[in-house]
């Protein structure tokens, strides 16, 4: 799977090899793994319409775009309510990334 995508201001092709010598896939590529280049944010192949720019909240019943300041007023508001409800053990975090984003 790959790419085109910038690279100190030059065009690159961007290619994600599977591991021969991975025992999880047995030397082959996960779908989600070897989608990585595939997938990464390119003005040049058009995949940047696929990537978050910006933050985005769920409000009025669907994701909407807010400023880096609202979207990190509302992650501190919601785990100190949390906190003070149900103590640090109440407060869970799970963040899942498989590399697209620097994993």
């Amino acid at each position: 799977m790959d790419n085109i995508v910038k690279q100190n201001g030059r065009e690159v092709h961007l290619v994600i090899k599977p591991d021969k010598d991975c025992e999880v896939n047995s030397g082959l590529g996960s779908i989600r793994g070897a989608r990585q280049g595939e997938l990464s944010f390119s003005t040049i192949t058009g995949t940047q319409g696929q990537r978050l720019t910006e933050p985005h909240v769920y409000r009025y019943g669907g994701m909407v775009p807010t400023s880096w300041d609202d979207a990190l007023w509302l992650a501190a508001e919601v785990t100190r309510r949390v906190v003070e409800e149900q103590g640090e053990d109440g407060l869970i975090v799970s963040a899942f990334d498989h590399g697209g984003a620097g994993g």
